[in-house]
């Protein structure tokens, strides 16, 4: 059995109980980043333990390093039980964590705070009304709900950032205002609002960067789709849904090609 301990977003002091007493109860402990606060619990309380810092180094994509961190615990598993620690809450954003799951060894989770708590106090917004998760390594502008809270994972380096700032902006435009958190939950922890254009002008980054884009009321193909089905015309359903198909791919296509901004279209559309 594989126990998987959340080692939370902050210092060794918010580690819960149950993490604390598995983290001493004789297994062996593997962490996937020893860049994290909490680490210093192990050195304080003599725990041995192996990072999979080194696999970053040698790999040439994060998908390479996940598979062989998930390849490594899964032999190791067969020797008897381990540990394994994750930054954060281990089910939140944590793809390691979903492929061990996903192989069908034995695990508990053991609950940590995610970074999702300490990023909310920060920006003071309350996301009752649903939020999405989403990793920048891994999106597309059709993953994105205005209309609800964002926040995007994994924006730790300036390339990575340009690319979402050119994404953001092709769909709530340049003016809009997000929030850029910086190591939520540690004393080093600060959040910027700016707005989309200034995204890449020269802020520190680290892998425990975040963006945080509030929702808006901005007109997206959702609200198209909606109103599509409530009008009454003569033409099927069916036949109307294929035009607007075809139009939304040229819609695309040209955002692609840099003639327009979603945003400029859906703007247009708000205001017929």
């Amino acid at each position: 059995m594989i126990n998987i301990i959340g080692l939370g977003a902050g210092s060794y002091e918010e580690l819960t109980l149950e993490a604390c007493r598995t983290l001493k109860n004789g297994n062996r402990n593997f962490t996937r980043t020893k860049e994290t606060e909490a680490i210093k619990y192990f050195e304080m309380e003599n725990i041995p333990y192996a990072s999979f810092d080194d696999y970053y180094e040698d790999a040439e994509s994060f998908d390479e390093v996940y598979k062989k961190i998930v390849s490594t615990l899964l032999e190791e598993e067969k020797s008897g039980d381990i540990n394994y620690s994750v930054p954060g809450h281990p089910l939140v954003a944590e793809r390691t964590v979903r492929m061990l799951i996903e192989s069908g060894v034995e695990y508990k989770i053991i609950s940590g705070l995610s970074f999702i708590e300490p990023t909310l106090n920060i920006v003071k917004k309350d996301i009752s009304e649903g939020f999405i998760l989403l990793d920048a390594l891994e999106i597309s502008d059709l993953m994105i709900d205005p209309k609800k809270h964002v926040i995007i994972t994994q924006v730790y380096n300036e390339r990575i950032l340009s690319d979402m700032k050119l994404l953001l902006s092709s769909i709530y435009g340049d003016e809009y205002e997000v929030y850029l958190v910086v190591d939520a939950g540690l004393e080093s922890e600060s959040g910027k609002k700016l707005k989309i254009e200034d995204l890449d002008r020269g802020h520190f980054l680290n892998h425990r960067t975040c963006l945080f884009i509030p929702k808006s009321d901005i007109k997206t193909i959702l609200d198209l789709e909606k109103i599509l089905k409530e009008v009454e015309v003569d033409e099927s359903l069916e036949e109307i849904s294929d035009e607007f198909i075809t139009i939304w791919n040229k819609i695309r296509v040209g955002n692609r090609y840099g003639y327009w901004e979603m945003s400029e279209i859906f703007d247009k559309i708000s205001k017929k």
